[in-house]
């Protein structure tokens, strides 16, 4: 008797752990209608830059890697990856996805602003890519170290790429 309940048990374990497995495989898929050019623009929301705009133009892969520029810099090494779970999504923390990458050149050359890397957190609906963008930097010191952050970020497919 006790083995037959092992056994059941055992069996009801590892039915378990494929549907968990599996679930995990199909939430890390990239669905094509995420892949392809996209354009769009942030609202820069620092007092301490005089540009008001920033454009983004990516390229997003199969592969999850993303390229392109953000501003007047080019993002490098550039990975789209999940941001929260199904909890976080019912709970509305965080964003469905992020874009991470470094930066390389002035990401504002106007005013030779720079910084290292950026995060792009994204929701993706209706077609198009939503969310805002932070740069590395500090809390404190201004153009030269602060962290540059932008909100109202919309990203449409650019014409000619496809789903």
């Amino acid at each position: 008797m006790k083995k037959a309940h092992i056994s059941h048990l055992s069996l009801a374990l590892a039915a378990a752990c494929c549907l968990i497995c599996s679930a995990i495989a199909a939430d890390n898929k990239l669905s094509p209608a995420m892949t392809g050019n996209w354009n769009g623009q942030a609202k820069i929301i620092v007092a301490w830059c005089k540009q008001d705009k920033l454009p983004l133009k990516l390229t997003i892969n199969g592969d999850r890697t993303v390229t392109g520029t953000i501003g007047d810099a080019t993002l490098k090494d550039g990975k789209l990856a999940r941001n929260r779970g199904w909890i976080g999504r019912k709970l509305n923390i965080k964003t469905d996805y992020v874009i991470t990458g470094r930066l390389e050149g002035e990401i504002v050359a106007a005013e030779k602003i720079s910084r290292s890397s950026v995060s792009i957190p994204l929701n993706f609906q209706n077609g198009s890519f939503t969310g805002g963008l932070h740069t590395s930097g500090s809390k404190l010191g201004g153009k030269k170290a602060m962290k540059l952050s932008a909100s109202g970020l919309k990203l449409d497919r650019s014409s000619g790429s496809k789903p």
